[in-house]
């Protein structure tokens, strides 16, 4: 026998002889589980309300992989099993912490390790024993309920953890949790801090979707009730599905059986009791659980000749769910009309209280229905008489609605052909509306006005996509006369709908599309006025709402509202009509002339014939990937590892690209460089073999020739091909410009004309420079021929600028690079320094500095810079000597900083009187003079220095650099000529202060009691006392301050007199 469970519970598994029935959605959310499974997320919430069957979903998938049927519901195990057997652990969420329940899951009581911890040892387990670990927490809501009232950041901070752990790719583990609502549903009251952390542990986990459609329920529903015993069905079931399919209540291929089988339930009611049971179901309720009292349903039903119809499904609903509906809801405001109405019709006179109570049933059938029914459902009287007379047995239905229309408590709305309740106005909408079309008056300026309300479209083209890979995008635009648009951007062409009333108006567009160049299709709309009709009601609606409708009335505003939007609809419509039915409507126009256009398909022809003429050049590149206007963040991403392998990689097959991977990035290089045959075994080609290209590379050919007089921006590139008859998309431009301008880099000079300078080399820095700034950069073809190729060919043959330069291609800008090189690399001072051996070397610098031709600089300004004419330069002996003054420059340039320490350094070494010239020994006989420097004695600037002294370097030049530093408080290459006498003295004399220092401390460890005296003395005489230091110690301190006082009373009073006598006397004392 067949069973339905009413619920399901994953612990206790399936019940005995319960079928799973495999629903679309249920297939749908297997599918996503195992995609992204194998994509490498391993953690799930799926997420459906209560009754739409999550629970049995997880029992039929766990019978599945642990392959218990003789046929698998939803899976083979194989598609998601690598091991050879499954572990699970079920879990049933309660409100308590989910380390709790995954400990209770896990048969572990006490332990001091972390619950993690016992997860990973028992994962570890499972492989070794060969098993596939899946974790199932059913009810996971009420640990997320619990967590946001205890402590949410420990419960947070551990479901992270337990997600990051479950989803390591590599793992055979699977963690499946089930929800009523959306995760961030269960965040309320807490903190903005909190809400985060919630949002980031909802990130861990992929949401899957879980709701079944109604009409699948609705399936489901009819097989529980199949083969139930009830009352033979009576004639007016089947009248109730054959209106519930007219009036597009169902769809129209619903299965007249399922209705059948429903009854006592009509489809109107089993379709609203389904939506309210999934929209407010709360707790256990479910569909299931009405359908298991459906002894009282078919008693109620039967007992008056009826179905279980709408007013009892009001009531059930109401009585039901009363306190949810109480509470402010989406439905809210719906359910308050309802009782509204209700409580207006048990206020007026009724010829019965039959007859009332007749009324107060088809009430709650008009809300429902328009409170359940789709958007485009359908019920108009006779429709709602029809259901009131089958399903509840109201004879008099069309006299009852009639009065509860004349009452003002329904009213028909003609822009939903729909029934609906009358929320109460005491505005005549029909007489109000009458009178504003006296008001207001027909549209003139119409066009105007229909470009409000017009709903924007785009048309694509699809044979020229499909012929060529670039994708065309029409788009509409409303004139009442053509206009001259040129298409930008994304948008390859126009179509121009025109509306006039002019008579002249076809001959005037036929005479105007001869006459254009672009891709402008015209549209001319025969029947205008039926536009202008729909626009004057518009105007007559918003004339209603801006001077007679009080904004108070809120019902009359609303209504005129729904009326308005209603005619926008049906004024899109009737241009769409116009459009697209194909029925001469419509005039279509190109080139001059009327075009045949009566299908879509002569629509679409149309659309590639105008591509196909006015972007005629457009080459045949079919990839998407970026072949467009805007590229995506993953092929902008693309563009910059392409450009890499490109400029790193050229000389390799396949610009190097691994063999078994297929990254975006290489895809682009087959589609651009590789099929079209520009890049064949590790080198370029001269030309396309893809004739399908030629046309976009003889374009930047041409372009290129044309710089060689002149120097042209590559904005003025990128603008060429960006219009007919090219136009060619950004995203493909973005990655052909760089392209093109690598492979022709030998044959053009590069400049950036913002700062007037040539750039050496077309590298990833340029190309991201380019990307920013296309209009800053210039290219100059070169022209080399007759005196200029000999003359280049001697550079080539004479001048060797060492192994960093080594020139691998025979071209202009291959050889003249190294020199430009070689001057960016020079240092700062090398740069700006006069202190040559020869004045050709300064010349030579001169004119690289001031290079921005190249071809002007090594064919004109530096022959002239060193002496040598054109006609000199043809003769051998000159064209060596030319060759040998270019090698010795080269040579001195480079030893000009190092020239500048050597002078440095000897000053040095004779200034400080050093006894080596090794540098290795006299550092570390400074190190040894200046060992005893007592450092707190120094100020900052002599502290700096002497650290800087003191600190060993790996060469000789860093040494000079660090403690020149200190003097110049820049670096050394920034040295000028001026500077270098003063650095040098500056040099030595803190050298001497710090010595001094050294001395003093040397000889007294206790400067507090003794006096020290250190000192140098030169005279004009020939002596010259070098740093000499004396202590007075603490004994003979008294001794000294009267030998002191004896000789102050001695002195003259001169100042000059006194101090050079006794300076006299020491340098006496001193040289004993």
């Amino acid at each position: 026998m067949r069973t339905y469970s009413l619920s399901a519970n994953i612990a206790n598994g399936f019940a005995e002889g319960a079928q799973y029935i495999v629903t679309p959605n249920a297939q749908k959310a297997i599918h996503n589980i195992v995609n992204d499974f194998q994509a490498g997320i391993h953690s799930f919430t799926i997420i459906g309300s209560y009754g739409t069957g999550k629970s049995s979903f997880l029992l039929a998938l766990e019978s599945d992989l642990k392959r218990i049927g003789k046929k698998p519901f939803l899976i083979d195990s194989k598609v998601l099993l690598k091991a050879s057997d499954i572990e699970i652990k079920n879990i049933v969420g309660d409100y308590t912490e989910l380390s709790t329940l995954l400990l209770r899951c896990l048969n572990v009581e006490s332990t001091t390790n972390s619950v993690l911890d016992e997860l990973k040892s028992y994962y570890n387990k499972c492989q070794k024993e060969g098993k596939f670990l899946l974790i199932v927490i059913d009810e996971f809501g009420k640990v997320l309920e619990h967590a946001a009232k205890n402590n949410p950041e420990k419960e947070l901070y551990f479901m992270q953890k337990l997600a990051e752990f479950v989803n390591v790719p590599s793992r055979q583990i699977l963690l499946l949790t089930t929800l009523h609502q959306n995760f961030s549903a269960y965040a309320k009251g807490l903190t903005e801090v909190q809400v985060n952390e919630w949002k980031k542990v909802k990130g861990r986990f992929k949401e899957v979707t879980f709701v079944e459609p109604i009409e699948q329920l609705l399936h489901l529903a009819a097989k529980q009730m199949q083969g139930t015993k009830r009352s033979e069905i009576p004639a007016c079931a089947k009248s109730l599905y054959e209106l519930a399919k007219t009036t597009g209540f169902v769809s129209s291929d619903f299965p007249i059986d399922t209705a059948l089988q429903l009854y006592p339930l009509d489809l109107f009611s089993a379709y609203a009791i389904t939506t309210a049971i999934q929209r407010y179901g709360q707790n256990e309720r479910s569909l299931f659980t009405f359908l298991a009292s459906q002894e009282n349903i078919s008693r109620e039903a039967s007992a008056n000749n009826q179905t279980y119809n709408l007013q009892k499904v009001y009531d059930y609903i109401y009585y039901s769910f009363y306190s949810y509906l109480k509470d402010a809801n989406a439905d809210s405001m719906n359910w308050s009309s309802m009782q509204v109405s209700i409580e207006r019709v048990e206020g007026q006179s009724w010829d019965s209280q039959e007859q009332m109570l007749h009324a107060i049933n088809i009430i709650k059938a008009i809300g429902l229905l328009n409170l359940f029914g789709v958007a485009g459902f359908r019920l108009p009287k006779e429709s709602l008489a029809e259901y009131a007379k089958h399903a509840m047995n109201i004879p008099d239905a069309e006299k009852i609605i009639e009065k509860l229309e004349q009452k003002k408590i329904i009213r028909y709305a003609a822009y939903k052909d729909r029934v609906m309740l009358f929320e109460g106005t005491d505005v005549d909408l029909e007489a109000e509306i009458r009178d504003a079309g006296l008001m207001v008056s027909r549209p003139v300026a119409f066009v105007d006005e229909l470009t409000v309300f017009f709903n924007h479209r785009i048309s694509p083209v699809k044979a020229h996509f499909y012929q060529k890979g670039t994708p065309r995008f029409f788009d509409y635009k409303l004139y009442d006369a053509p206009e001259e648009l040129v298409p930008k951007g994304d948008t390859d062409g126009y179509i121009e709908l025109i509306f006039s009333t002019r008579k002249d108006a076809l001959n005037e567009i036929k005479k105007f599309s001869a006459e254009s160049e672009h891709a402008i299709i015209f549209a001319y709309f025969i029947d205008t006025e039926n536009i202008i009709d729909h626009l004057h009601n518009i105007k007559k609606y918003n004339y209603l709402t801006d001077k007679v409708i009080k904004k108070e009335d809120l019902v009359a505003v609303k209504e005129i509202q729904k009326l308005k939007e209603y005619e926008e609809n049906l004024l899109n419509k009737a241009i769409s009509d116009n459009l697209f039915s194909y029925k001469n409507r419509v005039v279509w126009i190109f080139g001059g002339k009327e075009q045949k256009v009566e299908s879509h398909r002569d629509f679409n022809k149309l659309l590639s014939r105008v591509c196909d003429e006015i972007y005629c050049e457009t080459p045949v590149m079919n990839n998407e990937l970026f072949n467009k206007h805007k590229l995506s963040g993953t092929i902008t991403a693309a563009r910059k590892s392409y450009l890499t392998y490109l400029t790193e990689h050229y000389t390799e097959e396949n610009l190097g690209f691994p063999e078994d991977k297929f990254p975006p990035e290489k895809t682009i290089y087959f589609s651009l460089l590789k099929n079209t045959g520009l890049h064949q075994g590790g080198d370029f080609s001269d030309r396309p073999t893809n004739e399908g290209f030629l046309s976009v590379w003889n374009a930047c050919e041409e372009f290129l020739k044309s710089t060689e007089n002149k120097a042209r921006k590559i904005s003025e590139l990128i603008k060429l091909l960006s219009v007919q008859p090219y136009k060619l998309k950004q995203g493909f431009l973005d990655f052909w410009i760089p392209t093109y301008l690598f492979i022709r880099r030998q044959d053009f000079a590069l400049y950036d004309a913002s700062k007037g300078a040539f750039m050496p080399e077309v590298n990833m820095e340029f190309f991201d420079l380019l990307q920013k700034h296309p209009q800053d950069f210039e290219v100059k073809k070169f022209a080399v021929d007759g005196v200029k190729l000999g003359f280049f060919n001697q550079y080539r043959r004479f001048i060797n600028l060492g192994e960093e330069f080594t020139i691998t291609k025979d071209s202009f800008i291959e050889t003249i690079k190294p020199f430009l090189s070689f001057y960016v690399r020079l240092d700062d001072y090398t740069k700006h320094t006069r202190k040559f051996n020869h004045g050709s070397t300064m010349k030579f610098r001169d004119v690289l500095a001031q290079a921005k031709d190249p071809e002007k600089a090594f064919f004109e300004d530096l022959p002239e810079a060193l002496g040598f004419n054109q006609e000199k330069l043809k003769q051998e002996e000159f064209i060596r000597e030319y060759g040998k003054i270019i090698q010795r420059a080269i040579r001195e340039l480079r030893t000009c900083y190092s020239g500048l320490i050597d002078r440095i350094e000897e000053r040095l070494i004779d200034g400080f009187d050093l006894q080596s010239g090794d540098y290795n020994d006299y550092v570390q006989e400074i190190r040894n003079r200046l060992a005893h420097v007592k450092t707190y004695l120094l100020t900052d600037k002599q502290r700096e220095f002497y650290h800087h002294v003191m600190t060993e370097y790996d060469n000789r030049t860093q040494w000079y650099q660090s403690i020149c530093y200190t003097i110049l408080e820049q670096r050394l290459d920034a040295l000028r000529d001026e500077q270098e006498e003063k650095l040098v003295d500056d040099l030595i004399y803190m050298f001497r202060t710090c010595e001094k220092y050294s001395s003093i401390s040397q000889k007294s460890d206790d400067l507090d009691k003794n006096d020290a005296y250190s000192f140098d003395m030169v005279s004009n005489r020939g002596t010259d006392v070098r740093t000499q230091t004396y202590i007075l110690p603490e004994k003979d301190k008294r001794q000294a301050e009267q030998l002191e006082n004896q000789i102050m009373k001695l002195l003259s009073g001169d100042n000059n007199v006194d101090v050079c006598t006794l300076l006299s006397i020491l340098n006496k004392k001193m040289n004993k």
